[in-house]
């Protein structure tokens, strides 16, 4: 089944739920123009506190506002519970609810060991949802692993991609032919995907569709900060480097504060540097391909630039 079908959508371009950088309002202007847009769980949010509750509310508010711009299909992000991260076990009882009482019908589950999530995914599926993977380090084995539990799709993201790294360092050249040739579900190519150039190789690497962030950000309906989208578009692909956060490596825009060492610890400083737009105490963290984005687009011109790799 083509992706497009299996997802009630024209063109297979997924918008990557990017931490403190999704909206309902950027979800719903890649859903209207045709793509799939993502709700993360602390999507739309300004502040980082509140606890459960107010994450809990917050999340359902923004599905609802969704829903009130678009008629479109969109999906959220769940994650799954992942050792060793208190935080993880605490949120997927309270978000899958939201998810099971707001009757979402797509859901992208992430994750460091599917298995630890299985449970999750199995009572997603009992309520008729449409479950795609994106496993947070990547490999042939744990691709036909999801296969074999059941989820529709999967994600497969090579270490070009912007947030957190896979721990593997596989490229998406490298990784996403070896998982094609070998499950039979769609799957949705990840990391360094920009344009349509990217988009067409991906396809010919057996990709179904496309899960894009970096790309994104840049658009004008992004909650990103302006200069934070500025600094993107200004940036040079060598100008990248990878620090090491709490969460894991991140690749980022070596801004002066992180030439001078800072950066590498605070708790929230993708928030900080990306949404608040604080250069000098947060990161911009990218794909390895922002090099070539070029302008500020809105989200219509950038999932018409892709959708001709689709067409063919």
């Amino acid at each position: 089944m083509k992706l497009q079908s299996l997802l009630a959508i024209d063109t297979p371009v997924i918008q990557a739920s990017m931490v403190w950088l999704n909206s309902a309002e950027l979800a719903a202007a890649v859903s209207n123009a045709g793509g799939l847009g993502v709700l993360g769980p602390n999507a739309g949010r300004q502040f980082a506190n509140g606890g459960i509750v107010a994450t809990v509310d917050a999340f359902r508010q923004e599905i609802r506002k969704t829903r009130s711009l678009t008629d479109k299909p969109f999906a959220v992000n769940y994650l799954l519970p992942i050792e060793g991260v208190d935080i993880s076990f605490k949120y997927a009882e309270p978000l899958l609810e939201v998810i099971l009482q707001e009757k979402i019908n797509i859901v992208i589950t992430s994750g460091k060991d599917i298995t630890k999530g299985e449970a999750y995914i199995r009572r997603l599926k009992e309520a008729g949802v449409i479950v795609i993977h994106r496993e947070i380090s990547p490999t042939v084995e744990n691709s036909i692993m999801a296969e074999n539990i059941g989820v529709d799709a999967i994600i497969v993201t090579g270490h070009e991609a912007g947030g957190h790294l896979s721990e593997h360092r596989i490229s998406t050249l490298v990784l996403l032919p070896q998982v094609t040739d070998v499950v039979k579900i769609p799957v949705i190519a990840a990391g360094g995907i920009y344009n349509l150039k990217t988009a067409k190789a991906a396809m010919a690497m057996g990709a179904a569709g496309i899960y894009v962030g970096t790309r994104f950000i840049t658009t004008f309906e992004s909650p990103a900060s302006l200069n934070t989208k500025q600094a993107i578009v200004d940036v040079q692909s060598e100008e990248l480097v990878e620090i090491n956060t709490p969460a894991g490596y991140i690749r980022v825009i070596a801004t002066e504060s992180i030439r001078a060492g800072r950066g590498e610890s605070e708790v929230g400083i993708i928030k900080t540097g990306m949404l608040d737009g604080d250069h000098q105490y947060g990161v911009i963290t990218v794909s390895g391909a922002a090099g070539g984005i070029g302008k500020i687009s809105s989200v219509k011109e950038v999932v018409c630039e892709f959708s001709p790799a689709f067409n063919e």
